[in-house]
């Protein structure tokens, strides 16, 4: 009887023993020591089986099976538990806090956007504004997803309505395994952007991004333009208007160096070589004037484009009628192309 008794109370103290190990390790994981890897959770999310409130006052509770639960189901219940998991993690429990950022980076690696985006949202406001430990393991998750934080970003960019494109202004996708690592040289925004100002937290997560061109109709005020610009200072922005003759210059005079097959200037006939001397009956003096004109203008508006040119040694001046394209129009060209 008495050596049962004794084999009980060493079976009590062993498991004591466990349950004080693991909310050591569970608090290691916001301090910054490494906690043991969790049962492994589908990617896909799952339909929630409990109110998302309702399993995070469970990770609370004193049965271990119980907050292990709450913790697999938080996982399921999708974007509408990334705020309630971010104020968990705020908390001063620190294996309550732990299993909500581990939860956190479990659906920052899902394969549902909406799940992505919440959970980043509120990844980056505790690497901000959080605890210290808890801001450090949240600066880690999403320092240690850097790939996959720009392929999500370029996902979501695209589905706004953005429209990338490289040196020779072909629609690209930056994800294309060809490009990945390479520079991402233009970001366009025209009238189909989607995201509006909040979605240029998106645009500001695109390290390799080199250049924004925003088209007159872009949903995307000067202000939150301007604090993406000063928050990532190498990034050039680009203004234009809707309409697009498709020439390139970077000369003075006016002269064209680059035609783009199949748009408005191509179909006019203006040439490698040529330089513009009027647009309309104002004259031209280099390039950026002409894009001013340019912007005074619709998609569809027919001018008069004077340029001149060599032709067997002898100096002309030709008058060509151009019929302005549209930015969106030249991007389904140059996409067909790739």
């Amino acid at each position: 009887m008495c050596g049962s008794q004794e084999e009980r109370e060493s079976m009590r103290r062993r498991s004591l023993g466990v349950v004080l190990l693991t909310v050591v390790l569970l608090a290691g994981a916001v301090e910054g020591v490494a906690a043991p890897p969790p049962p492994p959770l589908p990617r896909t999310i799952l339909p929630p089986a409990r109110p998302a409130s309702e399993l995070i006052v469970e990770l609370e509770s004193r049965s271990f099976a119980k907050r292990q639960r709450a913790t697999r189901e938080l996982y399921r219940s999708g974007a509408d538990a990334a705020v309630l998991l971010g104020r968990a993690a705020r908390g001063e429990k620190l294996e309550v806090a732990a299993r909500a950022i581990g939860v956190l980076e479990r659906m920052y690696t899902a394969q549902d956007l909406d799940v992505v985006a919440a959970s980043e949202l509120v990844l980056e406001g505790l690497a901000e504004t959080g605890p210290r430990g808890v801001a450090r393991r949240a600066r880690k998750v999403l320092e240690s997803h850097t790939d996959l934080r720009q392929r999500r970003a370029v996902e979501q960019v695209r589905r706004l309505g953005g429209i990338f494109k490289d040196a020779q202004d072909n629609v690209v996708d930056p994800n294309n395994s060809r490009m990945v690592g390479h520079p991402i040289v233009t970001l366009q925004l025209g009238k189909g952007w989607k995201g509006g100002d909040k979605g240029l937290k998106y645009v500001r997560r695109l390290t390799r991004l080199r250049s924004l061109l925003i088209i007159d109709g872009a949903k995307a005020s000067d202000e939150q333009l301007a604090s993406l610009t000063a928050a990532v200072p190498m990034l050039m922005v680009v203004r234009r208007g809707r309409a697009l003759l498709g020439v390139k210059s970077f000369s003075m005079p006016c002269q064209i160096q680059e035609v783009r097959p199949g748009l408005a200037a191509h179909r006019a006939g203006v040439k490698v070589g040529d330089v513009v001397q009027k647009f309309n009956d104002k004259p031209i003096s280099d390039f950026q004037q002409l894009v001013d004109l340019i912007k005074g203008h619709r998609p569809g508006d027919k001018v008069i484009l004077t340029v001149s040119r060599t032709v067997d040694g002898q100096k002309k001046i030709v008058a060509l009628k151009v019929t302005l394209d549209s930015w969106e129009a030249a991007s389904r060209l140059t996409g067909k192309k790739k």
